[in-house]
């Protein structure tokens, strides 16, 4: 038995088993043999299986939506912006995103989390497309688009391969950089 493990280690757990396993398998015996620990120690962190998935999906939301917002936002130019949160989504953990998406029509937690994640997301990519479109109404289309090009890769593949997400995504990266270029034309 391992003797010390971090919240963040039973999160990764269940991201692990949420893309090999889906929602299904997501029980405390499941996690606490994958991470070689006793019960204890996971009553110990979150009190209940339902106390867990609270705190994942907050993890979730914070690690996968959150931080890739604050580094996609970081460059100043708006196509190397618009780049680099293509090579984040790329750096998803898809099948485990594909499970909580699954996981969703069955559990009005997730799903209301889910909700969150897509708009948070859907906002996010709105501000970076923005610059790169002819109105606030383009940059909501294109930012639609680009939500529902993951959205389907991760319900029709699994394994997502970085092929098929670039296969998607640059060609996607072109039409807003064409965009961009039309748009900067017209000024």
């Amino acid at each position: 038995m391992r003797l010390l493990v971090t919240r963040e280690d039973y999160y990764e757990a269940a991201m692990a088993i949420l893309g090999s396993e889906g929602a299904g398998r997501l029980k405390v015996t499941t996690l606490c043999k994958a991470l070689k620990v006793t019960t204890g120690s996971f009553y110990g962190y979150f009190g209940s299986l339902d106390g867990f998935v609270d705190d994942f999906l907050a993890y979730w939301e914070d690690s996968q939506t959150k931080r890739i917002v604050l580094l996609a936002n970081a460059p100043d130019d708006p196509a190397e912006r618009i780049h680099l949160l293509k090579e984040l989504g790329s750096t998803l953990p898809h099948a485990a995103e594909g499970a909580i998406r699954s996981w969703a029509h069955t559990n009005p937690r997730v799903a209301d989390m889910q909700k969150k994640v897509d708009d948070r997301r859907l906002k996010a990519l709105i501000r970076v497309l923005r610059p790169a479109s002819a109105s606030a109404q383009e940059a909501r289309v294109l930012g639609t688009m680009a939500m529902t090009l993951l959205v389907g890769l991760q319900q029709w593949r699994q394994p997502v391969s970085k092929k098929d997400f670039n296969m998607l995504f640059n060609e996607f990266e072109r039409i807003v950089r064409s965009r961009m270029s039309a748009v900067a034309a017209d000024v």
